[in-house]
């Protein structure tokens, strides 16, 4: 069924069954009481281990929410594994994922766990349930610091070094304590702007306040959801040492008066920002140590890379997978489905990840050796051009000499003068490749009559 989720990439039974009885027993194994979310996990989770072995490695974790309220008249009023989502309204689930990312080219190695839930139907909101006094293992931010945790167990053993890298909503006082360790970092976007112990100052003036120690550019490109205009962007940089107090009103008081971490203030120049927008501007606070100007863009560059998570969300739904398109009957059903969808939008993001080479990676974390092989047929038949700068030059086996085939399918043109090929441009190409594949196979022949 995985294969058939690759192949056809999509979440949608009626799409990936190729006859009634495939879709009677795809629904009942996503019902079958014995097959669970941690069951299926421990496949993907197998593949993470051995890919981050001596490795430092990024450990990225957001949430995002799982949206089934178009196809609400097909779910039991009591199916307690459905709830409200973001709006209260709507139902659904929520999945906190952790992605593994290699720094040594910053390839998605695989999903090492993930936190699924849904809020109950008659959950108090934070004010009737006297948010702020509950103790942070009762909260659903706690799923920060759960997750990095399992974390450690799975990979403390393997990798070299773990850095937990989160958005501002991670930004809890309590998991730098929690994850920091002998092979362990945070790093996190600020989201709170924190007294400084000793300094009798906030943590946002501090840092501004700290000498210029470098700058880089950027292109940003047009963006008219956040009013942001095309320009090159000088970014200056600044860092330094502080102690964060723990917070006034934190329940508990076990917790140290303050942590020390170092804290990074990347923000546009206002030479280059236009009158009619704000700057570009993260500030970062980690438990990694920076010493000069080249670690801080260490850090920021590892702090870029959380991106991929996002792009992994937008494969998973309209724009890949279209994993909320799903008519599965029940939560628990849905939630299993989820988890094996995360793995399938993974694989079209590695093929965008590794489309320069810089990766190294072979193409057999994705392919097979026949699918490998029908794409040589394939780029000898009807891509390869006449000109250096119509081929394929990336080594065969490759997984960049497969994601310039897949590319190709997908409409791509092949020169790299222009924009590279996203991820809608290789899910193209993976539908295009996989019914050429499974036209061969059919065909019975070793022949090119599905190539031409």
């Amino acid at each position: 069924m995985l294969t058939r989720m690759e192949n056809k990439r999509t979440a949608i039974m009626n799409k990936i069954a190729e006859s009634h009885a495939d879709n009677m027993a795809y629904s009942r194994f996503f019902n079958n009481e014995s097959v669970t979310v941690p069951a299926i996990l421990q496949v993907l989770q197998n593949r993470v281990v051995q890919a981050s072995e001596g490795k430092h490695v990024l450990c990225i974790q957001d949430t995002t929410e799982i949206n089934y309220q178009k196809h609400q008249k097909f779910f039991r009023t009591d199916d307690e594994e459905l709830g409200p989502v973001g709006n209260n309204r709507d139902i659904g689930f929520f999945m906190h994922p952790t992605m593994v990312v290699d720094t040594g080219g910053y390839f998605p190695t695989g999903i090492s766990y993930i936190h699924i839930w849904n809020r109950k139907v008659d959950k108090k909101d934070k004010y009737e349930r006297g948010y702020k006094y509950q103790p942070t293992e009762e909260k659903e931010s706690y799923r920060w610091i759960s997750s990095g945790q399992k974390n450690i167990e799975l990979l403390a053993g393997t990798a070299a070094h773990i850095t937990f890298v989160g958005d501002r909503e991670s930004d809890m006082y309590e998991e730098f304590t929690a994850l920091k360790g002998p092979h362990t970092d945070v790093l996190v976007r600020c989201k709170e702007n924190r007294l400084l112990y000793g300094e009798g100052q906030k943590l946002y003036e501090y840092l501004s306040s700290q000498p210029l120690a470098g700058n880089y550019k950027i292109i940003v490109r047009t963006d008219k959801r956040k009013n942001r205009e095309s320009r090159e962007a000088l970014i200056e940089v600044r860092f330094c040492k502080v102690k964060v107090c723990r917070p006034k009103n934190h329940i508990d008081k076990t917790l140290p008066d303050y942590i020390e971490l170092t804290a990074i203030e990347a923000k546009e120049s206002k030479f280059t920002v236009p009158s009619n927008e704000k700057p570009i501007h993260w500030r970062l606070l980690t438990t990694h140590n920076v010493r000069d100007i080249a670690s801080a863009m260490t850090i920021i560059t590892w702090y870029k890379t959380r991106w991929l998570i996002e792009e992994l969300f937008r494969l998973l739904k309209q724009k890949g997978i279209d994993i909320e398109s799903s008519q599965l009957e029940s939560g628990k059903g849905l939630k299993k489905l989820a988890v094996m969808a995360l793995e399938v939008a993974l694989r079209i993001l590695q093929l965008k990840q590794d489309r320069d080479g810089l990766c190294s990676m072979e193409a057999s974390i994705a392919f097979t050796p026949e699918e490998i092989a029908f794409a040589e047929k394939i780029y000898n038949h009807r891509l390869k051009g006449r000109t250096r700068k119509q081929q394929n030059l990336f080594k065969k086996g490759s997984l960049a000499r497969m994601s310039w085939i897949i590319a190709r399918l997908g409409g791509w043109k092949g020169y790299r003068s222009t924009t590279l090929p996203g991820p809608i441009t290789f899910i193209r190409g993976l539908e295009e490749f996989d019914m050429m594949f499974t036209g061969h196979i059919l065909s019975g022949l070793d022949r090119d009559v599905y190539i031409e």
